[in-house]
C-alpha cells in the first residue's frame, strides 16, 4: 500500500513539474533553496553530522550504482584539471569566456532579462539563507551565545563606556 501511495504521489508530482513553465521551476528551487538553507541553519551539530553521514551513504550507493564507464570520465576530467599546468588553466578558462561571451552576444533582450533575474533570485536566495539564523535573534537574545565571535558577525567588540551610564557601547555611538 505504501509503494502504490508513493508510486501515485511521484507520478503526480512528474506530471506537475512537466506542466511547470521555466519560470515556476525556477520560482519553486529559488523557495525550495531558501527553505532548506533555513533548516540547515537551525539544525544541531548532531543533526548535521546525522544529515551529512546519510548524505554520503547516499553518494556511496549512487556511485556505486554508476557504470564503470561514466565513473572513468569523471574521475578522467577530474585528473585532466589536476594535471593542468597554469597555462593551460588559463587558456581553458578564456576559451570557456570566449563561449559564454559568443552565448551571452547570440542572447534576445528577453532572453538577457530572464537570466539576470534568474541570477538576481540566486543571489537573493543565498544571501537570505546565510543570514537566516539571525532572523529575530534580537528577540531571543541568549547570553550564552558568544555573537561577537560568530563568523559571520563582525560587529566589533564595544570597548567605550557611556558617560552618563557607565554601559558599554561601540566605538563611534552615539553617548
Amino acid at each position: 500500500q505504501r509503494q502504490t501511495r508513493l508510486g501515485d504521489q511521484c507520478s503526480r508530482q512528474t506530471a506537475s513539474r512537466d506542466a511547470e513553465s521555466l519560470e515556476q521551476t525556477r520560482a519553486r528551487t529559488d523557495d525550495q533553496r531558501a527553505r532548506q538553507g533555513a533548516s540547515r541553519a537551525a539544525e544541531s551539530p548532531e543533526q548535521r553530522q546525522t544529515r551529512l553521514g546519510d548524505q554520503r551513504a547516499r553518494q556511496a550507493s549512487s556511485r556505486d550504482a554508476k557504470s564503470s564507464e561514466q565513473r572513468q570520465t569523471r574521475f578522467g576530467s577530474l585528473r585532466a584539471r589536476e594535471a593542468e599546468s597554469p597555462e593551460q588553466t588559463r587558456i581553458r578558462i578564456d576559451d570557456q569566456r570566449s563561449r559564454q561571451g559568443a552565448s551571452r552576444a547570440a542572447e534576445t533582450p528577453e532572453q538577457r532579462r530572464t537570466r539576470s533575474e534568474d541570477q538576481r533570485r540566486r543571489q537573493a536566495a543565498s544571501r537570505a539563507v546565510h543570514w537566516t539564523f539571525m532572523e529575530g535573534e534580537a528577540f531571543r537574545y541568549d547570553p550564552a551565545n558568544n555573537y561577537d565571535n560568530h563568523p559571520q558577525l563582525h560587529i566589533g567588540q564595544m570597548t567605550d563606556v557611556c558617560s552618563y551610564c557607565d554601559a558599554l557601547k561601540w566605538p563611534g555611538e552615539a553617548p
